[in-house]
Parts: structure tokens; C-alpha cells; sequence
């Protein structure tokens, strides 16, 4: 009787890489492979239990949710960066006054959001006030607030 895990053997029985060699000579070593393989594939699985899934602003940058959150547009996107920029240097933790976060918006809900929360909530600000970014970067520049 052998002593080795029941899993083991299984993998070994079925195991199509351990079928490769009809000598046999090298069955030892395929297995082996065969059964690292499945095991960082299981590994990896557990630390990403939602990678491909609907949330990946927890995989991204901030700059990056920002152009996927304004549909991919380049122009407006660019303008939101110069904006940001120089509200906040696109830190989530900056305060101005009663100022909060990377839009800096006057909200003190907005301390407590993670960056991706307070990127939207800029751009619904922006969109809902200015209808666009370049608008809201335009006014910025005229009176140094938007």
C-alpha cells in the first residue's frame, strides 16, 4: 500500500501528462509537473476571487478608472486629469480647508470614500454643473474654483 494522498493518486490516474511517455521513462517527472501546475492555478484562484468579475476599479489606478468612467474620451478625459491634478494631485486623502478628497469637494461624506467613490461623485458634480470636464477645467482656470 502506498503512502501517498489519495488526491495524489487521483491526479496521477487520469493525469493525460503522465500518458505522454509510452516507455514510461519519464512519467515521474510529467506527473510532478502536472500536479504543480494544478497547484498554482488552485493558489492563484484563491487570490483573486473576483478578477474577470464587474468591479475592476480594484485592479486599476485612479487615472485609469477616471477614462473608463468617462466612457473612454480621450479630450475630456485629459482635461479631468489637469483638473484633479491640481485640486488634489489625485490624492483621496487631500483636504483644502472643508474641502475633501481627490475632487475636492465641499463633503464631508467625502473623507471617508475610497478614491473611486470620490471620482465619481466628481464627475457627477462636474456633469451635473458644468455638463463636462473641459468646462469645468475652463472655469478653473478662469476663477480658480469649479
Amino acid at each position: 500500500m502506498t503512502t501517498r494522498p489519495r488526491l495524489t493518486l487521483l491526479l496521477d490516474t487520469i493525469s493525460t501528462m503522465a500518458r505522454q511517455s509510452p516507455s514510461g521513462a519519464h512519467r515521474d517527472p510529467l506527473r510532478r509537473v502536472g500536479r504543480g501546475v494544478l497547484a498554482c492555478i488552485g493558489i492563484s484562484l484563491l487570490f483573486m476571487p473576483e478578477a474577470g468579475g464587474s468591479a475592476p476599479k480594484q485592479y486599476i489606478s485612479y487615472k485609469e478608472y477616471a477614462y473608463y468612467a468617462l466612457g473612454y474620451n480621450l479630450k475630456e478625459y485629459k482635461c479631468l486629469s489637469i483638473l484633479y491634478g491640481k485640486e488634489s494631485a489625485w490624492n483621496p486623502k487631500a483636504v483644502n480647508g472643508s474641502h475633501y478628497g481627490i475632487p475636492q469637494g465641499k463633503s464631508e461624506w467625502l473623507k471617508d470614500q475610497d478614491g473611486y467613490t470620490q471620482i465619481q461623485w466628481g464627475l457627477d458634480y462636474i456633469g451635473n454643473r458644468y455638463g463636462e470636464p473641459c468646462i469645468a477645467l475652463d472655469h478653473w482656470r478662469k476663477f480658480n474654483w469649479h
